[in-house]
C-alpha cells in the first residue's frame, strides 16, 4: 500500500513540460497586460493635450495678444523644452487651439515628453521626398485661415522660411513676396507649385523656359523680378 501511495504521488507531480507550459502561459498573460497598459499610455488624451497647449499660452509680453494662442514666446519655450534650437529661426508660427489639437491628434501626441521622443522620427520623415511633400502640403491646410481658401501673405512667408529653410529659391522668393507684395494671399495652387518650382528650376533660372511655362502667374512674376534684379 505505501508503495502505491508513493507511485500516486509521483504521478501527481507536474512534468517539466507542464511546468514550462504553465510558465509560458503566465508570461503570455503578463505580456498581454503590459501591451494593454502600453496601448493605454499611447492613447491620445484630448484633455491632457489641451492642458499641454495651455501651458504655452499667456507668455507674450504684449497684453493684447490672444490668450488662447501660442505665440513666439510660447513657441520658444516649447522648443527649449524639446531641445530644438532656434538660432536659425527668423520667424515663428502662431498656434491656435484648433490647429494645435488637430495636429497633435494626427501625431497622437499629448505631452512634451512624447513630442521630444518623437522628434528624431519626425526629422527623419522629412528626409523622405514623398513624406516631405505630404508635410509641405499639410502646412497649407494647417496655416491658412480656417474660413478661407488662402493663406495670408505674411503667414505664407513665415511658413516658407520655416518649412523650406535653405532650399532653392526660398530666400529670394520670400524677398520677392515681401518687397513687391504682388498678392495679398497665397492660394493652394501657388503654394503647391512653388515646391515643384524649387525642385525643378535651377537657382540661377538657367532652365526656366518662358515660352513653355505652365507655372502660376505669381511664379512667372517672380522670375521676371529676378531678371530685373540681375540686369
Amino acid at each position: 500500500m505505501p508503495k502505491r501511495k508513493a507511485e500516486a504521488t509521483a504521478n501527481d507531480k507536474p512534468t517539466k513540460g507542464a511546468a514550462k507550459a504553465k510558465k509560458t502561459s503566465v508570461n503570455s498573460r503578463v505580456s498581454k497586460a503590459n501591451n494593454k497598459a502600453s496601448a493605454s499610455e499611447k492613447r491620445f488624451d484630448p484633455e491632457r493635450c489641451y492642458a499641454w497647449f495651455k501651458s504655452y499660452t499667456g507668455l507674450e509680453e504684449n497684453e493684447d495678444f490672444d490668450k488662447d494662442q501660442i505665440g513666439p514666446a510660447g513657441i520658444a519655450k516649447l522648443c527649449e523644452d524639446i531641445d530644438v534650437s532656434l538660432e536659425t529661426a527668423d520667424t515663428m508660427p502662431i498656434f491656435t487651439k484648433d490647429e494645435w489639437m488637430k495636429g497633435m491628434k494626427e501625431l497622437e501626441l499629448d505631452s512634451t515628453e512624447q513630442l521630444k521622443a518623437a522628434m528624431p522620427g519626425l526629422v527623419a520623415t522629412l528626409k523622405d521626398p514623398k513624406k516631405f511633400r505630404e508635410v509641405y502640403r499639410y502646412v497649407f491646410m494647417f496655416a491658412k485661415d480656417s474660413e478661407q481658401k488662402c493663406m495670408p501673405l505674411e503667414v505664407a512667408c513665415a511658413m516658407l522660411q520655416t518649412v523650406l529653410k535653405g532650399r532653392p529659391h526660398e530666400e529670394r522668393f520670400v524677398e520677392f513676396l515681401e518687397t513687391k507684395r504682388p498678392v495679398k494671399v497665397i492660394n493652394k495652387d501657388q503654394w503647391y507649385n512653388f515646391l515643384d518650382f524649387s525642385e525643378t528650376i535651377a537657382e540661377d533660372l538657367s532652365n526656366y523656359d518662358e515660352a513653355s511655362s505652365a507655372w502660376p502667374v505669381l511664379l512667372d512674376d517672380y522670375v521676371e523680378w529676378r531678371n530685373e534684379q540681375s540686369s
